[in-house]
């Protein structure tokens, strides 16, 4: 009855999160590219004809089989800063990593500072 009810919560759990479907993926990917025109919104969001083009451009892509490394590649041979999420290289590793050093060396100068060796005491 164990092995039932595991097997029956492995099926449930596969059909609720399953594989995605291409309108899925499409929709994933739009989120994550940042609109040429808008500041700051991705092409599934954006309103503007140029936004929905892309999102034609990315349904196309993934429906000929392209994977999400080819065709954020291909957008960002093409134009500047498509990714909302940057990854973790480069100036963003540096970007992403100095305010924990900054906090890192904060806590490090006022733990110094709180416990200072105490001098010789003459007496």
């Amino acid at each position: 009855m164990i092995a039932t009810v595991i097997l029956a919560g492995i099926v449930g759990w596969g059909l609720v999160v399953g594989e995605p479907d291409d309108y899925d993926r499409v929709q994933s990917l739009g989120s994550r590219i940042r609109c040429p025109v808008c500041q700051g919104e991705s092409i599934a969001d954006s309103p503007t004809p140029y936004a929905e083009d892309l999102m034609g451009f990315v349904e196309e892509k993934v429906a000929e089989g392209w994977t999400d490394q080819q065709i954020f590649d291909y957008l960002e041979d093409r134009f500047e800063a498509t990714r909302l999420d940057p990854g973790f290289s480069g100036v963003n590793l540096v970007l992403w990593l100095t305010p924990a050093l900054l906090v890192i060396s904060g806590v490090y100068l006022a733990t110094r500072r709180l416990i200072r060796p105490t001098g010789s005491e003459d007496g």
